[in-house]
């Protein structure tokens, strides 16, 4: 299990990120359980997180400003890597960390919503990562995938695989499609 804790200089620093890009983002989706100001902090902190997993400084990637959309998230080893970072609750989330989830229940899939999908083209590879909801002191890598898989695999859908329908429409990747992070890094363990 790959992990990162957070500590309070990245949770600032992540507030500050949001408050900064909120007048430039669009927002492809919304969830019931965060605000929109959140789940920005919530995706800058996964991005953070993920700098530090694979041994980068996680400041590294604050942007001098948000008027245009980033090319990508981490550039490492030569890959453009785009971090997805969910909130999953406390009953399922070490299911989903482990890749011990069924891909077609709640929460065994790994979400990236229809208005994210054309941008995938600008990325070599996905991470996919998440914190425990309404606990964002620790980052857990779930995996990846490169997006040439994703494109040739999926589209995105409204439906469920467990007969629901999605807010709105997303490729809904199987978790036991998700490469270990460790193929990735080739070696790793707990951050602090």
């Amino acid at each position: 299990m790959l992990i990162v804790d957070i500590n309070d200089d990245m949770r600032l620093q992540a507030e500050i990120e949001a408050g900064r890009r909120e007048e430039h983002i669009r927002h492809h989706f919304g969830v019931g359980h965060m605000s929109k100001e959140e789940s920005n902090v919530v995706g800058f902190l996964g991005e953070f997180a993920c700098r530090k997993l694979l041994g980068l400084d996680w400041k590294d990637g604050i942007r001098k400003d948000y008027l245009t959309i980033d090319n990508f998230d981490i550039a490492y080893k030569g890959q453009r890597l785009d971090v997805k970072t969910e909130t999953v609750p406390q009953g399922k989330a070490m299911q989903v960390v482990n890749r011990t989830i069924a891909d077609d229940v709640l929460y065994g899939r790994r979400l990236i919503n229809e208005g994210q999908w054309g941008l995938l083209h600008k990325y070599d590879v996905v991470v996919f990562g998440l914190f425990v909801r309404d606990w964002y002191h620790r980052w857990y890598a779930i995996g990846y995938r490169d997006t040439k898989y994703l494109l040739a695999n999926y589209k995105p859908q409204l439906e469920r695989p467990d007969g629901g329908v999605y807010p709105s429409a997303g490729a809904a990747v199987r978790t036991s499609d998700l490469m270990g992070m460790g193929e990735l890094m080739g070696g790793g363990g707990l951050v602090d």
